[in-house]
């Protein structure tokens, strides 16, 4: 009886803490030439094998069979400034909490030697998030280390219905990994802090779903559908030093989204691309979290977000393409709301990327994308302040073959 109450208290105070209300924001550029451009104008269509990520439909559009690779790092920037805190929690602002992490993709594309049907497959990240504040921090209560990753496979057919429309649909096999680290609060005061950890990975379903328009050959339009996924970690919850243990398991939805994007070619050098787009984040505004004894579900209040991008592409000549881009996402979640484990607010993104065709059926490319990731200010009851800096550099190299 003495075990199960002990227990009992340790499960409510990792629940009223909401150390486990890790989430993500989707990506939106997956390493070809569009991630210069902030990937303004992908749903319609990009001419390399990875379009299918982006818009399962817009394969129709390639010729022959091409495979894509690409591969880099994201560089992360999180300092927060501590305006506020409580002598227990003290003021140690965390440190620089940004990570590296590596990135890469890849796709194939499949043309049958059909007017109609084109097939692929592709490997892609979906969503990250990667924090590592220092142990004694004072928001150390919501996370002192956070490691996301949520990875597809998505084999894809599409069909063209008319000279001018096609459809598409890819089923995701989505792996999810989550790695998240936390201080448990004291349950007596002459006891140290505790600690826990929700680790462990998923395999589950999801789809995409798209459709394009080719309005002309200069205009062309493209709308895709991202499902919902609910990847489901395992995790413990303890105490130091008599180690006393409490099994999780965490349901975390990451939810659908939608993207609208028009390609319009000027002449034969310029073109303007445009997207804009919904995301179902106020499907993470429940998050199920098990322990032996106790069920709750944590409200992180969090809210649909809106997406716009702009964006353009240069053909300086036969060889080389330049292109720059500006994207922009509304803030997910209130100051009163946010905490440590994904300090998100509104998003602006930068690019600017080049392609070389080393020869017809050979181009080679990268590009530097910088998210601006917002002050992103946390007013919990015990601690509070901003991130002086919060951002993320994303560094890619590509290259695609057509054969």
């Amino acid at each position: 009886m003495k075990n199960t109450l002990r227990r009992c208290t340790i499960a409510a105070a990792i629940l009223s803490s909401s150390a486990a209300s890790a989430g993500g924001l989707w990506l939106n550029e997956f390493g070809d030439l569009a991630g210069g451009r902030a990937a303004a104008g992908a749903a319609a269509g990009v001419d390399s094998a990875m379009t299918l990520a982006y818009n399962p439909a817009s394969i129709t559009r390639l010729e022959g069979n091409q495979l894509f690779a690409s591969a880099g790092a994201i560089v992360s920037n999180a300092n927060f400034d501590v305006q506020y805190t409580t002598p227990r929690l003290g003021e140690n602002d965390g440190g620089n909490a940004g990570d590296t992490a590596a990135y890469g993709s890849m796709a194939y594309v499949h043309d049958f030697d059909s007017d109609k049907w084109s097939t692929g497959i592709a490997l892609v990240p979906l969503a990250a998030a990667a924090l590592d504040y220092n142990d004694y921090w004072v928001g150390r209560n919501q996370a002192t280390k956070v490691d996301l990753q949520v990875m597809a496979l998505s084999p894809t057919i599409a069909y063209r219905v008319t000279d001018k429309l096609s459809v598409g649909a890819s089923l995701q096999a989505v792996y999810s990994n989550l790695n998240l680290h936390f201080a448990v609060p004291r349950i007596l005061a002459n006891r140290p802090e505790g600690n826990g950890s929700i680790n462990g990975d998923d395999v589950l379903p999801g789809f995409t779903l798209g459709a394009m328009y080719e309005l002309s050959e200069r205009t062309r339009f493209g709308l895709s559908y991202q499902s919902e996924v609910e990847p489901k970690f395992d995790g413990d919850l303890k105490t130091n030093p008599a180690g006393l243990q409490v099994s999780t398991d965490t349901k975390l939805p990451l939810g659908e989204y939608v993207r609208f994007s028009v390609h319009q070619a000027m002449d034969e050098r310029w073109s303007v691309e445009f997207t804009t787009g919904w995301d179902n984040w106020s499907a993470l505004g429940n998050v199920l979290v098990d322990t032996d004894n106790r069920s709750a579900g944590l409200a992180t209040s969090w809210k649909d977000t809106y997406h716009v991008a702009w964006g353009t592409e240069y053909k300086l000549d036969n060889h080389w393409t330049l292109t720059g881009g500006v994207a922009y996402d509304t803030n997910p979640v209130s100051d009163q709301n946010r905490n440590a484990q994904l300090p998100v607010d509104k998003q602006i993104r930068y690019a600017v990327g080049a392609q070389y065709a080393l020869m017809d059926s050979l181009t080679v490319g990268g590009y530097v994308n910088y998210a601006d990731l917002g002050a992103a200010d946390i007013k919990s009851n015990r601690f509070g302040g901003e991130f002086d800096y919060n951002n993320a550099t994303q560094i890619i190299a590509n290259v695609n073959w057509t054969f």
